[in-house]
């Protein structure tokens, strides 16, 4: 494509570290944008790996690398890379198992001009990659098979959030994955505290910050990137049910300090989402109207922490009984501890024969409520994809089909009911191997390993 005056500069920022299996796939989706002012800003956080290797093999003059020069926090290389950002156009974050849909920022830069937007978010699809220990393995989840154009007003989706009525990822203008954003709207954030991130977690924060310093921003139910969940992913790693090496490898780093009015919880989401809330008042002039639910937060707490593992769900207690004390809520932190045992790993969701009927008002949720937006899930495995940039064309194609009016719900329903089967019977399978081992039955070693996985970033 041409560059012309109504094509904007984007610059997608793709900070790494170690990851070059899945960075390769991740590029090969940038570089096949057909969009002449773009820049791909891959900053490399001194990875001891082929990385810089994979970069330059793409030979792509719009590609531009950058390293720290020494190991960073993930906060600090977020920062390291946004300072290289040319001050112009928009910019879009990407992880390094992310990618952009075909056309992505023709698609962005045409929105951008019909609305004048100067935040652009959109609805995100995931695939999950092969080596992801999951039942999710090999999946691809579009949420949405619609399209259209809103506008959100900032305060009421910030207050949403914080009273736990809508996840952060929802509608939060995530610079991560999920937004566009104009380059003024970052300079003015930075400029009111010297710098632009304030969390040890960047992209939750950037949502927070983006939504603060703007009174309303332009949502498309049409996704432009695809989110990954791969075994690298730092979010995946703290929402399965112990630690896994990501994560911890991220919790060993130089991170910017926890906020002291909350207390830290490993692999707990609800505080580390209200600890960028509050990183953001602190530095930010946009927030003092807002207010936390603090009862219903340590109530998720507990309720996310009662299948893992035993030491997880400790720690996650004794954090709550401190939350208790220092917010003045003692007995809506005991309330919260009683509501949630610890149970062992996956029995509350499990989707059995035997428990089927119990576990309708889950289905429901999870699923019928998804596919009554016209959330679409898929199983890759027989349909040779196998890195995110097949996903990005598998994804591609599909909301083309839907576009032309080639299937319509029932596909939708037959597609995702097959993947719900394809979820319980290993389960259903699992349980009878343990049920057996339970009356000393001779059960084949080897059974299903189930962990679950949520990429947040």
């Amino acid at each position: 494509m041409k560059s012309n005056d109504n094509n904007h500069h984007f610059t997608v920022v793709i900070p790494t570290r170690e990851r070059c299996d899945t960075l390769e796939h991740t590029l090969h989706t940038c570089v096949n944008q057909d969009y002449d002012n773009l820049e791909i800003l891959v900053s490399d956080n001194f990875s001891q790996d082929c990385t810089r290797e994979v970069v330059e093999s793409y030979k792509n003059p719009r590609i531009r690398y950058i390293n720290t020069g020494k190991r960073l926090s993930m906060t600090d290389n977020f920062e390291f890379a946004l300072s290289h950002v040319k001050p112009e156009g928009y910019i879009i974050y990407i992880g390094d198992d992310d990618g952009l849909l075909p056309n992505a920022i023709h698609n962005i830069n045409t929105v951008i001009i019909q609305t004048g937007a100067c935040v652009l978010r959109w609805a995100l699809p995931n695939y999950w990659w092969p080596n992801i220990e999951s039942n999710l393995a090999n999946q691809l989840v579009i949420p949405s098979l619609g399209s259209g154009i809103t506008v959100r007003n900032s305060a009421i989706t910030i207050q949403d959030i914080l009273s736990f009525k809508e996840p952060y990822t929802s509608f939060l203008p995530l610079l991560y994955q999920y937004s566009a954003v104009e380059y003024e709207v970052i300079r003015r954030i930075k400029g009111l505290s010297g710098r632009f991130y304030h969390s040890m977690t960047p992209d939750v924060y950037s949502g927070f910050a983006i939504a603060g310093s703007v009174d309303s921003f332009v949502y498309s139910k049409r996704p432009y990137t695809i989110g990954g969940v791969s075994g690298h992913s730092n979010g995946a790693s703290s929402m399965s049910l112990s630690l896994g090496v990501p994560a911890q490898k991220f919790l060993s780093e130089d991170n910017l300090p926890f906020h002291s009015d909350l207390v830290f919880s490993p692999g707990s989401i609800p505080p580390a989402v209200i600890e960028c809330f509050l990183q953001a008042r602190d530095h930010l002039p946009f927030f003092r109207k807002f207010t936390v639910d603090m009862k219903k937060m340590v109530f998720l707490m507990m309720k996310e922490a009662a299948p893992k593992t035993q030491d997880l769900y400790i720690a996650v207690k004794d954090a709550v009984l401190q939350l208790g004390q220092m917010h003045n809520i003692p007995e809506a932190a005991q309330r919260a501890i009683a509501a949630n045992p610890k149970r062992e790993p996956g029995s509350g969701r499990k989707l059995t024969v035997c428990n089927l009927a119990k576990a309708g008002l889950h289905v429901t949720r999870l699923f019928i409520a998804d596919l009554r937006k016209g959330s679409f899930y898929l199983d890759c495995s027989s349909l040779n994809v196998k890195n995110i940039y097949d996903a990005s064309l598998l994804c591609d194609n599909i909301l083309r089909l839907k576009d032309m009016n080639v299937f319509g719900f029932s596909t939708v329903v037959r597609s995702s009911l097959a993947n719900i089967k394809r979820i319980i019977a290993p389960t259903e399978q699992n349980s009878r191997r343990q049920a057996q081992l339970t009356r000393g039955g001779n059960a084949s070693p080897g059974g299903v390993r189930h962990a679950e996985g949520e990429d947040n970033k």
